[in-house]
């Protein structure tokens, strides 16, 4: 039953309620999802295991599944499912349970009548959980069942509004004549330190965190601040903040980052590690002076999500294969490609951990260290004090590698130490700033190294972009624009869009994939190197060779519905011929 008010939530109670109180098997028995063979069978188990429940063990053989034993389960206790699908708790009931704590035990406040709670969660025979409920707020727990998604958007929905309300002191702190007193620096670590603005910056993260968003963007304007979370690549602001809280906004980030608060004419970064849900996530923070005042972005760094296995990377069957050929290889280089915030580390990481499996000597270097993985020694460059990626590099070759990951060669020293590396028996794995596959080896031609010395080492080059994947809950046929139809060069083929609901937060999106060429250096391709050979040259022996460029698998992507085809535009690889289309077509 869809719930949008407490209204609602009292009837479906009362509906609830009325039904008779009868054994789960029974209930189970009577729907036709088992025989009294499996019953017997389960029952006779749970004789022996007491404390294996009836219901459990059948959802693990697979008699039944978990949403079959959750409406049985309802039944029998008497409690509603509800759906909470744009639901947004009232904030003096939201106020009864603090955010973290709701995230944690993804549980939300619904309603409140008398002594008695509401209160969603997708456990609802849990007793340590309705236990932990009753002791926190004090009062009787009346639980309903939710799906687990419905209760974490429902969960951001309430907060986010509970925070901006502005009534409950989270945005009305520092008004009038205190802006006057943020100049003096010991005031302004005072306020920081304050409940107010600790939770406003507390709940800013936790909510980020909780939608996946990869940074979190303070954005100071002339009236007020802007808070914007990054979320499947795209920005999406979340809130307003009164401009009167900015200096002790900042501030607090600051202390998080063990950075220095009386600092406000030059940049500074700094870093900070918290803890949610028992599971650390680090945050790269980065203050930069502005006309308006100073800026804040968090990027996330959660090893949850942005360490992938290599096969959820995405590549296709035939590409998966020669990707993992070219990883066991004793030596050589293999390069990915692509603009910041494309994936790199993401893949390069992926690829260090099927490496790993082999159990070799492995040692990254990088700038800044964006995921301590287990099994590896990892470096990290600091410029400042002369330890740059080339000197670091020269280092480590001394310490016996057998695989060397560096984060992204930039100049001349640091290619021809990692390419002679790759020569004399080091699998190197780095990244280069170009647009496509082929660019990679003739920038390193340009650089400085030798051709011969490119020819000899580079194995492979992976160029990849990120596009939105389609929320496959509200998908929906769509009609692109013609101009978008006309550059990508397709006829009336059908593609789709998605709408927006409440499984992807009403953006129409849900995850990212990549879109990807992968350049293989055969023999004929690293004699042709070794002589001298432009980039156009070069990507036509790529693809005559089997490459797939990357405007093409974006276009695959859209084709078969993982995304839109405005997002395989918008990463596609542009060349002079998508101008001639533009022109040609009168636009």
């Amino acid at each position: 039953m869809k719930v949008a008010d407490e209204h609602d939530l009292e009837q479906a109670l009362i509906k609830a309620r009325g039904k008779q109180v009868r054994r789960l098997g029974g209930i189970l028995l009577e729907r036709g999802l088992i025989d009294e063979t499996t019953l017997r069978a389960a029952l006779d188990t749970h004789r022996a295991q007491p404390h294996l429940q009836l219901g459990r063990w059948l959802v693990e053989h697979r008699h039944i599944t978990r949403e079959q034993l959750e409406d049985a389960l309802c039944e029998q206790l008497g409690i509603p499912r509800v759906d909470l699908a744009g639901f947004v708790a009232k904030p003096e009931v939201a106020g009864l349970i603090p955010y973290e704590m709701c995230l944690r035990l993804n549980v939300l406040p619904l309603a409140r009548h008398r002594s008695v709670l509401m209160a969603a969660t997708a456990t609802p025979t849990d007793e340590e959980l309705l236990a932990n409920l009753r002791f926190h707020t004090g009062l009787n727990v009346e639980p309903v069942l939710a799906p687990p998604h419905q209760i974490s958007s429902a969960i951001n929905r309430s907060y986010k509004s509970l925070a901006i309300g502005g009534e409950e002191g989270m945005d009305t702190l520092l008004t009038t004549d205190e802006d006057r007193d943020l100049r003096r620096d010991q005031e302004i670590e005072s306020q920081a330190s304050s409940r107010p603005v600790v939770r406003l910056v507390n709940t800013v993260i936790l909510q980020a965190i909780s939608r996946g968003a990869s940074d979190i963007h303070f954005m100071p304007r002339e009236n007020d601040l802007a808070v914007m979370f990054r979320i499947d690549g795209a920005i999406q602001r979340v809130r307003l903040v009164d401009k009167a809280q900015l200096a002790a906004v900042v501030a607090r980030i600051k202390i998080l980052g063990r950075m220095n608060i009386a600092e406000k004419r030059l940049p500074q970064d700094g870093h900070a590690r918290v803890r949610v849900s028992g599971k650390a996530v680090d945050l790269r923070i980065s203050v930069m002076p502005t006309y308006t005042g100073e800026s804040v972005v968090v990027r996330i760094l959660n090893k949850a999500h942005g360490l992938k296995r290599l096969e959820e990377i995405g590549f296709s069957e035939r590409d998966d294969r020669i990707v993992r050929t070219l990883i066991q290889r004793p030596q050589g280089m293999i390069l990915v490609t692509g603009p910041t915030g494309s994936g790199k580390s993401t893949t390069l990481y992926s690829l260090l951990q099927e490496v790993r499996r082999a159990e070799p000597h492995i040692l990254t270097v990088e700038e800044p260290v964006e995921y301590d993985m287990e099994g590896v020694e990892q470096i990290q460059v600091n410029a400042g004090i002369g330890y740059t990626f080339a000197r670091a590099l020269r280092n480590i070759l001394r310490h016996d590698p057998d695989v060397i990951m560096v984060g992204e060669i930039r100049d001349l020293e640091t290619a021809e130490i990692a390419t002679k590396a790759a020569l004399t028996g080091h699998m190197v794995l780095s990244t280069l700033h170009t647009n496509d596959a082929p660019s990679a080896v003739t920038r390193l031609v340009d650089m400085g190294v030798e051709p011969y010395l490119v020819s000899s080492t580079v194995m492979g080059v992976l160029a990849q972009r990120l596009v939105r994947v389609i929320c496959t809950h509200c998908r929906v046929a769509h009609e692109p624009e013609a101009l978008v139809r006309q550059v990508m060069g397709v006829g009336d083929e059908p593609f789709w869009t998605g709408t927006g609901c409440d499984r992807c937060d009403y953006t129409g999106f849900h995850g990212r994939a990549m879109a990807y060429e992968l350049l293989v250096a055969d023999r004929n391709m690293a004699t042709r190197i070794a002589q001298g050979i432009t980039t156009e040259a070069l990507r036509e022996l790529a693809v005559e060779g089997g490459m797939r460029s990357l405007t093409r698998h974006g276009l695959h992507l859209a084709r078969t519905g993982v995304t839109t085809l405005e997002e395989a535009f918008r990463v596609r690889l542009e060349d002079l011929d998508d101008v001639k289309k533009v022109v040609d077509a009168g636009y």
